[in-house]
């Protein structure tokens, strides 16, 4: 491959109208990675030969992890002293021989004690977990995420946010990190993509856009998350029915605990906090009706807590009790749902043993209809999952980190009801909940 292909005079992408210098501070600069010669109307330093290229989500820059890297010349952030950094990526497996990988950086060229980098660490396991770094003169900020790993080969949306004294990163909306350091803002830098500013740590993967925001935004106003960039493609979902960023608290949510003086719910930083000694389900108060897509992130927290064990990511959905007209009359214990009907999956249950798919049917019995004991289909704790589960003309289907698990067609198909996550003594962080229409 070529060491460099040089700077190319810039072109105003006029497609993309929302790309160049922002008119005010709270605008969002979007760039999207679908050409090698200019990217946000900045001209740009092609080093290797990145391919841009066509793939099931629309065109992205890929890197191959040995050379290739791009530098745009200018930075729409410049002297904001809050930011927003988003990016939409998807990175490859390269472990051994490339397991440090720098995929942002921004910088002045000849000043390194200033600058702001979004990097990744593979793992043996064919995971990656995030790196966030800011330095700024003599102080600087590390947030090493290695407790959140996730599978290489997928579509993610990282955002990167500083604001007064405090740097946070989040994984599809889901935060990990977050630490202290007086920032000082980058004046006059540039951009890397794909590899650090001096053409070192290069990242295997594709990129497809990348977001800028002169302040903070929080996990509800990111630009460019997964989910509704999917939908915006005509993808996984459309029309949104109910959503909860749990901003307004714990009000939409109705809890019932197995043991209730041991256990406890609250929202803040736009999750859902569940802990919880024994059994319990958490109710939407909403019932949902006809077809749906229900859509959600959660993490198993394992760091020594009461309450912390890496068991049962369980849900209830479709959940009705043909003697009266809500379910919401249990004491959270597992059999007290037995006569209700509903569609239930339990991942990593008994102790994290099995995985199963039951068919509840009013008057008792449950059948398991699938299970699984392998070690794909069970937890890891502190890690982010993204669940779907879909509802369309008497099928349901239940999926993981975009792996279908379970998939029943129905002879007698639940048309409405409630969902409820349903869980038994562990610790767990729900976010981005969501219920659409399926895509027509």
């Amino acid at each position: 491959m070529s060491v460099m292909r040089g700077v190319f005079i810039a072109i105003l992408a006029l497609h993309h109208p929302v790309m160049g210098r922002m008119a005010d501070t709270t605008s969002s600069v979007v760039w999207h990675l679908d050409n090698l010669f200019s990217i946000g109307g900045h001209p740009v330093t092609v080093a290797g030969d990145p391919v841009v290229r066509e793939f099931d989500t629309g065109k992205a820059m890929e890197f191959d992890g040995v050379d290739d890297g791009v530098i745009v010349h200018g930075c729409p952030l410049d002297t904001s002293p809050s930011f927003t950094i988003e990016i939409l990526f998807k990175p490859y497996t390269s472990f051994p021989n490339n397991a440090e990988q720098r995929f942002l950086h921004i910088q002045h060229q000849n000043r390194e004690s200033r600058r702001v980098l979004v990097e990744l660490r593979l793992t043996g396991n064919n995971e990656w977990f995030v790196d966030t770094h800011i330095r700024a003169d003599s102080s600087f900020l590390t947030c090493l995420a290695e407790n959140f790993p996730h599978p290489v080969g997928r579509w993610y949306h990282v955002a990167f946010v500083y604001e007064k004294g405090e740097g946070r990163h989040f994984v599809n909306g889901v935060e990990e990190m977050r630490g202290e350091v007086p920032y000082v803002p980058v004046e006059e830098a540039d951009v890397s993509l794909g590899m650090r500013m001096n053409r070192k740590w290069f990242f295997k993967g594709a990129i497809q856009s990348v977001c800028m925001t002169r302040r903070a935004l929080t996990p509800d106003e990111f630009v460019l998350s997964s989910q509704a960039y999917r939908t915006n493609k005509g993808g996984s979902a459309g029309e949104l029915l109910f959503s909860d960023d749990c901003g307004a608290g714990t009000d939409n949510w109705i809890a019932e605990f197995e043991d209730s003086a041991a256990s406890s719910i609250s929202a803040a930083m736009g999750m859902l906090d569940v802990s919880t000694s024994a059994g319990a389900t958490i109710w939407y108060r909403n019932k949902l009706p006809g077809n749906i897509v229900i859509s959600y992130d959660v993490t198993v927290i394992d760091s020594g807590g009461r309450n912390d064990r890496v068991s049962d990511l369980n849900a209830f959905w479709m959940a009705s009790d043909p003697s009266r007209n809500d379910p919401f009359t249990r004491n959270g214990k597992f059999s007290s749902y037995d006569n209700l009907d509903l569609y239930y999956a339990g991942v990593g249950g008994h102790d994290n043993t099995t995985t199963r798919f039951r068919r509840y049917h009013y008057g008792g019995t449950k059948p398991v209809l699938r299970e699984y004991m392998d070690t794909p289909h069970l937890l890891e704790g502190n890690k982010v999952y993204s669940i779907e589960i879909r509802v369309t003309d008497g099928r349901t289907s239940f999926s993981v980190n975009g792996v279908p698990f379970f998939d029943y067609a129905d002879k007698i198909p639940l048309t409405e009801g409630y969902f409820g996550f349903r869980t038994t003594k562990s610790h767990q962080r729900f976010a981005n909940f969501k219920v659409r229409r399926p895509a027509p």
